[in-house]
């Protein structure tokens, strides 16, 4: 999760999880460029980033405890928080047959409880400022299922309804939208085309899904997370931006099976 100060705007203050990789990371980035103050959180010991707008807290979202700390340094690094983009969450492999319980539980604790515990520690603060925004980070496969991931398509459309929920209950005063990358180039997805047999095939396929033809980039994510965190979203809540649109179900049960 990821929270944020004002953008376009004076003063604030952002914190995240997963803002020491992938599009949290990325998010982070763009809004110290558009002059918010960051703080970023998640699982690892620091992020990447070094700014004087922007601080780290060490967190497990899953714990409440924790998230409310998060909102707490926040508040007192940077005296409110009004922006929320919450970017958090894991992929497990495995089907029905192949994930226990448990696993699949941690799962949806990570991927959709993250989002609720951090939404629900930061709503206090969210409803004192006017133009309050909250964005989730959902995946296309919360619309649309691929195999072996049992957990994670579930958690990740419990996201979606999650944020809907939340658009209809806050409003008019906080708004909510959530964002639905398809394959992005992050570290996980550079990674696998370097342990490719064929890197170049492989990437060939995954642009493939797409009438574009080709893979997002963290940029693309970090620019909708800014969009709908922006004045410009205004008239925007309870929303789903599909980032990338995959072309059928089909085409994802072909890619798993190549």
């Amino acid at each position: 999760s990821l929270e944020a100060g004002p953008r376009r705007g004076p003063g604030g203050g952002l914190c995240g999880g997963g803002a020491s990789s992938g599009i949290g990371e990325g998010v982070a980035k763009k809004f110290l460029e558009e002059g918010a103050l960051v703080v970023g959180c998640g699982i690892e010991p620091e992020m990447h980033i070094q700014n004087e707008h922007a601080v780290y807290v060490q967190a497990d979202l899953t714990d409440f405890a924790q998230a409310q700390h998060v909102v707490e340094e926040a508040v007192k690094a940077f005296g409110r928080v009004n922006k929320l983009v919450c970017c958090a969450g894991v992929t497990f492999v495995g089907s029905l047959e192949t994930t226990d319980y448990d696993r699949f539980m941690r799962e949806l604790s990570i991927n959709m409880g993250g989002v609720f515990n951090m939404c629900k520690a930061a709503v206090a603060e969210l409803k004192k400022q006017e133009g309050s925004t909250i964005v989730t980070v959902g995946s296309d496969l919360g619309v649309r299922p691929i195999p072996e991931r049992i957990g994670y398509c579930p958690s990740k459309a419990g996201v979606i309804m999650l944020t809907k929920c939340i658009a209809l209950e806050y409003a008019p005063s906080i708004r909510a939208n959530a964002i639905l990358p398809g394959l992005v180039r992050t570290p996980m997805i550079e990674q696998r085309f370097t342990e490719a047999e064929d890197p170049a095939a492989l990437e060939e396929a995954y642009a493939s899904l797409y009438p574009l033809h080709k893979m997002g980039k963290v940029e693309d994510m970090a620019n909708a997370a800014a969009f709908l965190s922006s004045d410009e979203s205004g008239f925007m809540t309870g929303e789903i931006m599909h980032r990338q649109c995959r072309l059928s179900i089909l085409h994802s049960y072909l890619l798993h099976h190549q």
